[in-house]
């Protein structure tokens, strides 16, 4: 053995294995910590109470919900003139047919409107924060930042 370290040969060998052994570790250690979500303690998911999105606290919801109530309105009085002047029941039916098809596919799309706007609000809370992930909070078991108030308050100055 001590022939082998005497040996200027076998030193430089020895030397470089323990050298890339001592690389890799730190390449491992450097590799593990930057893949683990959090490892500096801090996290990178936001999570949103969306039943909240869908309320009285939202005020573009308000708005998107008189919208609504008020298109409902205005069809079902026009839909009541149209039956009240039909000359039969099956044209009464497909009238009324007519109204609810507009209902709700009117209803559909301010609900869409409502999200899309909730996502902007996500979206620039979330890059604001210096989050890169954000979810339904009940899909969240664990852990995650509630920017819930954040994005609720951004909505109320988008819709001022």
């Amino acid at each position: 053995m001590m022939r082998a370290i005497n040996n200027k040969k076998n030193v430089k060998i020895f030397s470089l294995i323990i050298a890339v052994i001592f690389i890799l570790g730190i390449g491992g250690l450097a590799y593990t910590q930057m893949s683990t979500p959090g490892a500096t303690g801090s996290s990178t998911v936001g999570v949103i109470d969306t039943s909240r999105m869908m309320s009285p606290e939202n005020p573009i919801f308000i708005k998107a919900a008189n919208d609504f109530m008020t298109y409902r309105n205005q069809v079902s009085t026009d839909a009541q003139a149209k039956i009240d002047a039909a000359p039969d029941d099956a044209t009464k039916q497909q009238i009324a047919e007519e109204a609810q098809t507009n209902i709700a596919k009117r209803d559909q799309e301010i609900a869409k409107e409502v999200q899309d706007k909730a996502m902007e609000a996500a979206k620039a809370v979330g890059e604001s924060k210096g989050l890169s992930v954000i979810m339904a909070k009940d899909s969240v078991l664990y852990g995650g930042v509630d920017i819930t108030e954040q994005v609720l308050k951004k909505m109320a100055a988008d819709a001022q």
